[in-house]
């Protein structure tokens, strides 16, 4: 909740920063979504690696199973999709360590204009 006594443009500031937060949180969810899915397919590829080329591979499509005739393709698909992932969470890390500066600088910037505005009102 916003004092009423704070200038409207901290609390644009305010809003701002709170914008920010939020899209931090986001970005902190969808890493940590993308980092299960990492794991996941690193370990698929580990039991792929681990079995011989005779042993029948099966493959989730929804609610549905299917024999996977070759299994290298698999294998392919799924580094290919292990490394799309890691491309997405080097992003993400990315967004998220720039948003996380503009919120320190937003903040800063808040706290000055704040006590700016408390000296002008002790002032006058």
């Amino acid at each position: 909740m916003v004092e009423p006594n704070i200038s409207s443009y901290l609390q644009n500031q305010l809003k701002q920063a709170q914008e920010l937060e939020e899209n931090i949180e986001k970005i902190a969810t969808q890493r940590y979504q993308l980092d299960l899915s990492l794991k996941e397919i690193e370990k698929t590829l580990q039991e792929l690696n681990k079995i011989d080329d005779k042993t029948p591979v099966y493959r989730s499509i929804g609610s549905i199973l299917y024999k996977v005739d070759d299994k290298k393709k698999l294998i392919d698909e799924l580094e290919e999709q292990l490394e799309l992932t890691k491309i997405r969470i080097n992003t993400l890390d990315k967004q998220q360590k720039s948003l996380e500066e503009k919120y320190k600088e937003l903040q800063a910037a808040i706290r000055e204009r704040y006590n700016q505005d408390n000296k002008k009102g002790a002032v006058s």
